[in-house]
């Protein structure tokens, strides 16, 4: 049997026969920007299409061959050396110690960052990574890849504040870096500084509006921190339009109908996740909520919302596993004291397991 790691040392062995003066195309590598992102030459474009994909559908072999056809016929793509060292380090044994060989050993003229910066990035720790990027942006100050790789190390660090410089840094001399300004935000978040984050992710995103990830952390910092509702339920419509229909991301849209004040409706999308996914317990926890606190105003109104919170907040318990601190404690603590409470109201309940229909609207109607 051929398992992934003999089909891709085999796959390396037939395409591997460049020296390593050869790696990044010779002397008088210079610039930036698009030359570090870009391949002009067809047969490169297409092996680093093909590579992506082989990668997409987890065949290691054939990336790698294409990963190192692209390489050859694109030295300065820096993607491409990245995926390919990462796949490398992933295949592990020759292959690894090949691409290791591979960088350590190209020469260095000065003419080019691209050497220093992709031996950089084998350091063992962050802390030659550092060293060694600082050395290299002391030789190239307008290589916006090294800034990024400087920013993040400072990031791993801890190091926020160093970590937004060099993430501002690397946007600035080369526009097409355009994680920078995702991570960037990410780093503003993380620092309490939602506003600027949204900007940032606003930069990104009308860039890369395709990627699906920074659409929903962008929703979560709007719809979570900042509390713009509106703009919260336009992300979501885009999210379902890229084809994101996830129980999360209904979750999402009925704490947004909660907090744009239509609760009513935010019940009912949480019974309809309730009916297609009877696990999720916070959906039956936040129908509770909205019935013991955000309903009823008056004592006419808890004798009609205390039952269906009642009902709710059993469910909760009966099927909730807590994954965090915050369902943990409502598990623990604050749900059995609001049943105490319902209960000096309403008296002991049945031990029945509560079903949908208990937690559903109920008909005003029927009131005193």
């Amino acid at each position: 049997m051929c398992t992934r790691r003999a089909a891709a040392s085999l796959a390396l062995a037939a395409v591997c026969a460049l020296p390593a003066c050869e790696l990044f195309g010779g002397a008088g590598v210079r610039g930036s920007g698009a030359q570090w992102t870009t391949c002009a030459d067809p047969d490169g474009a297409t092996a680093w299409r093909d590579a992506q994909a082989a990668l997409a559908r987890g065949d290691q072999a054939a990336a790698l061959v294409s990963l190192l056809a692209a390489i050859d016929h694109c030295p300065e793509l820096v993607r491409a050396h990245f995926a390919y060292q990462d796949l490398a380090r992933e295949l592990g044994g020759e292959v690894e110690q090949a691409m290791v060989d591979r960088y350590t050993q190209a020469p260095d003229d000065g003419s080019s960052p691209l050497p220093a910066y992709l031996r950089a990035r084998l350091a063992d720790t962050a802390y030659a990574q550092a060293n060694a990027l600082q050395a290299l942006l002391k030789r190239f100050p307008g290589f916006g890849w090294a800034w990024l790789s400087s920013a993040r190390v400072n990031r791993g660090q801890g190091r926020l504040s160093e970590a937004l410089v060099g993430f501002d840094r690397a946007i600035a001399v080369d526009g097409s870096l355009l994680e920078a300004l995702l991570e960037s935000a990410q780093v503003l978040v993380e620092l309490g500084r939602d506003e600027e984050a949204a900007s940032q992710f606003r930069a990104y995103l009308a860039q890369r509006p395709e990627d699906l990830d920074a659409q929903r952390s962008y929703l979560m910092l709007l719809l979570y921190r900042l509390g713009r509702v509106d703009e919260a339920l336009q992300r979501i419509a885009t999210l379902e339009q890229l084809g994101d229909h996830s129980v999360a991301l209904r979750m999402d849209r009925a704490a947004a109908l909660w907090r744009k004040g239509a609760p009513e409706s935010a019940v009912d999308l949480y019974l309809e996740i309730l009916g297609d996914e009877p696990g999720v317990a916070r959906a039956a926890l936040n129908i509770g909520l909205i019935y013991y606190e955000v309903l009823p105003r008056t004592d006419a109104d808890r004798l009609l919302y205390w039952p269906k919170a009642r009902a709710a907040f059993r469910m909760f318990l009966q099927r909730s596993q807590p994954s965090d601190g915050h369902e943990q404690a409502e598990r623990t603590v604050w749900v059995p004291f609001r049943l105490r409470r319902i209960g000096e109201l309403l008296g002991p309940s049945e031990s029945t397991e509560p079903s949908l229909d208990e937690l559903r609207r109920p008909n005003r109607n029927t009131r005193g």
